[in-house]
């Protein structure tokens, strides 16, 4: 058999790097890029577009030319994914061999001159344009090459350039702008206007192009024309942020430095910190007194997911740094939080260096971050904080950062992070689940600092507000009865005194806002009577899946039983179907008794009575899970004015959350123990299971389970599968009662004691 060799058109050859090379500062970037990798110390470009030309020069180890031969003229060379590391231990961000393509794009002409060490200057000359001859393949182009004897690498460079180079080389003595070896490169034949704004907009995407960090190593010349003055392109650095925070993930862990600047130590009470939430760690005066705290958490602490599945995709990851800053704009609508003041010039900043941006070995990944992208909010901050927009100050602790606030950078490696892949057109990465998974652990990071800052705000409004009732309760008295009594001395000759008139609207005001109270709480209980009846949904989806599928069916076989006069087969179908019927309207008995309206009022009610009635209707239900429920009183009675359905949520979404234990463990027995004691100041509920307990991720600050969103179910990429809501209800609801609740038990079972007042003043 014969064979037969592959060719490529020289024209196809060339139109595919233009499409991977579309953008002209792409194409600018690319040519970076490989000055980098080339050890330079710095790279200027110049656009003498009075002339036709552009400049890119750079003076890193320059090319001989068997590397030109071997590397620069193999199109698609693997150099970079072999040799990644330069002689100066950077890694090479070039890996696909097309970046030459970059100087098409730019011009129809290119000269270049390169000076290594080790061999003379050397000039290399392409007309790009022979490239789409009709019907030549890729072997027949060729270039122009020839050694410049007794010329030196600063001979060729423009004395423009020179001079520019020279200006910013001042006060330098490290070598970093030495001209004895290098590349430049004169492109011709320019493809685009380059207007000044066109010129504008690529020295601003240079000026994020390298994280601030290696700056000090490389620095990126701009000369406008060949006779302006050159500057360098640096990205702002701000020391005026609330938060910063420094994070390195090893693969297996997250430790985070979390810098504190929000909060003015100087004017913080110091009766602050004798308050429960300041009394431990990082929360205390010497914490705060502290230039920052540090952090470490197991990825199974850090996401609550501790599946080996999800572990294992977090260390194929890889590791990565990130770290950002938290500004916020202004002050305003904001309480009295001790903050320190807010400069004006803020806002600007963000504008101009905000956004979190990605870079691959010191290199910019574009779009992420760029604020004139659809991925300028990448990680969907601002979705996550419009699915719960809660204040600073909310209770739950659950406040969520605007991405408008956030400024930082991700660095990753095309070696530490293979996983990560470019896309094949050189803007953006492909968003597969490894992608996946490293935006979830970005933003659990962010969350260290959300946690950190909701905390605090949380307490401090806390402390004030308990320290301003009495005055604030105070001065509204004293306002009202000064308008009643004013008004008071300005009887009217006709009918005497209208006091009884404006304390009349003012009652009827008072009422009015109470009764629209009533209404949102109201609302506010059918909610959550919707939300638990959707997590019980959840929870019997598989055996509603089972009833579902015998709906029909089960009619034939009865009639084949009643036809064959089979007594026990029709007995045992009856039992089927007394067994299904009586699951079936358990479910729609709890589904529809929780938001019936009278459930939802405020009524006096002996709550050990709620309590029995709600176990009695889920019954069947745990029957058919084959779940024993013991509830056991003390033969007492406990009034009190209460929603119905609020110990309903309790009561089935604790019973909810032990099933799926109970789904997730093999144990002999599934057993729920529920306890009721009473006394004339409490009432006390005891309830525990027999499950697996809480997951490892939890054991560490079990009471996390009861915040908003916080789940630990998971599916194999790492992605939330649970609402986290049905904790979070249980938590709100004893605490509408001032209840207390305990965690007794995490291993081997759940334990959780709760303890209700009984007093009108526990309401």
């Amino acid at each position: 058999m014969e064979k037969m060799k592959y060719k490529m058109s020289s024209r196809a050859t060339i139109l595919l790097g233009r499409e991977s090379v579309s953008r002209v500062d792409g194409a600018i970037i690319e040519l970076v890029k490989n000055t980098y990798d080339a050890d330079a110390g710095f790279c200027l470009i110049c656009f003498d577009v009075k002339h036709d030309h552009i400049y890119i020069l750079d003076n890193g180890s320059g090319m001989t030319k068997g590397i030109i031969e071997s590397c620069w003229m193999l199109i698609g060379t693997d150099n970079k994914r072999v040799e990644y590391l330069s002689a100066k231990n950077r890694i090479k961000s070039g890996e696909k061999g097309i970046g030459r393509f970059a100087l098409d794009r730019l011009g129809s002409k290119c000269k270049m001159y390169t000076k290594h060490e080790s061999e003379n200057l050397i000039c290399w000359e392409t007309d790009w344009s022979s490239f789409e001859k009709s019907g030549q393949i890729i072997d027949d182009v060729e270039a122009n090459f020839s050694y410049c004897p007794g010329q030196q690498f600063e001979d060729v460079i423009p004395i423009e350039i020179k001079n520019a180079i020279a200006q910013c080389a001042r006060g330098n003595h490290n070598n970093q702008f030495s001209l004895k070896s290098g590349t430049l490169f004169s492109i011709s034949g320019l493809r685009d206007k380059w207007s000044d704004h066109e010129k504008e907009k690529v020295i601003d995407v240079l000026g994020y192009l390298i994280p601030p960090v290696e700056q000090q190593n490389y620095a990126i010349i701009i000369q406008r024309s060949l006779t302006s003055t050159a500057f360098k392109v640096d990205s702002d650095i701000t020391d005026d942020y609330d938060y910063k925070v420094r994070a390195h993930f090893d693969g297996k862990k997250v430790t985070a430095k979390v810098f504190r600047n929000e909060f003015d130590l100087n004017i913080m009470p110091k009766e602050l910190f004798r308050q429960p939430a300041f009394s431990f760690e990082p929360y205390r005066l010497e914490d705060f007194s502290k230039e920052y705290f540090e952090v470490t958490r197991t990825v199974s602490e850090l996401t609550g997911n501790d599946s080996s599945a999800y572990a294992n995709m977090c260390e194929s990851v890889g590791p990565f740094d990130f770290q950002f800053i938290f500004m916020k704009l202004s002050n305003r609508g904001e309480g009295p939080y001790y903050y320190k003041a807010v400069s004006r010039k803020r806002k600007i900043w963000m504008e101009n260096h905000g956004g979190l941006k990605i870079y691959r070995d010191n290199f910019l990944v574009r779009p992420y971050g760029d604020p004139t992208s659809k991925s300028f909010d990448w990680l969907g901050l601002d979705a996550r904080k419009g699915i719960n927009p809660v204040a600073i100050s909310d209770k739950s602790e659950q406040w969520h950062v605007n991405n408008s606030q956030l400024q930082g950078t991700v660095l990753i490696s095309r070696v530490y992070n293979a996983s990560i892949l470019d896309k094949s057109s050189r803007e953006g990465i492909i968003e597969n689940e490894f992608f996946d998974t490293l935006s979830s652990l970005l933003i659990e990071i962010i969350s260290i600092f959300e946690k950190d800052r909701a905390h605090i705000v949380k307490n401090i409004k806390q402390y004030n507000d308990q320290q301003n009732q009495r005055e604030r309760a105070k001065e509204e008295a004293a306002g009202i009865a000064k308008t009643v009594l004013g008004k008071k001395n300005k009887r009217t000759n006709e009918k005497g005194a209208d006091t009884a008139s404006d304390t009349e609207k003012l009652a009827t005001a008072v009422q009015i806002y109470q009764e629209e109270r009533e209404e949102l709480i109201s609302e506010i209980k059918l909610l959550r009577a919707l939300a638990t009846n959707g997590l019980m949904t959840t929870t019997m989806v598989h055996d509603l899946k089972s009833i579902n599928a015998l709906l029909v069916s089960r009619v034939r076989g009865f009639r084949l039983a009643i036809r064959q006069n089979d007594t026990l087969q029709i007995q045992r179908n009856l039992e089927d179907l007394k067994t299904n019927d009586e699951f079936l309207k358990s479910w729609i008995t709890v589904i529809t008794t929780q938001t019936k309206k009278d459930r939802r009022r405020r009524l006096k009610k002996d709550i050990i009575k709620v309590l029995s009635e709600s176990i009695k209707l889920i019954s069947p239900i745990l029957n058919r899970k084959k779940v024993d429920i013991q509830f056991t009183t003390d033969g007492g009675e406990a009034y009190k004015k209460i929603f119905a359905t609020d110990f309903d949520s309790i009561i089935y979404n604790l019973v909810i959350n032990s099933i799926e234990s109970f789904e997730e463990t093999k144990v002999s027995e599934r057993q729920i123990t529920i306890r009721v004691e009473s006394d004339d100041d409490n009432l006390m509920i005891h309830y525990s299971d027999n499950g697996h307990g809480l997951t490892e991720s939890f054991k560490k600050n079990p009471y996390s389970i009861f915040k908003y969103g916080t789940t630990s179910k998971f599916d194999a990429e790492g992605n939330a599968v649970g609402t986290g809501l049905g904790m979070y209800i249980v938590a709100s609801s004893i605490n509408e009662y001032k209840g207390r609740y305990t965690i007794t038990k995490v291993e081997d079972g759940f334990g959780l004691d709760i303890t209700i007042p009984l007093s009108e003043e526990g309401r």
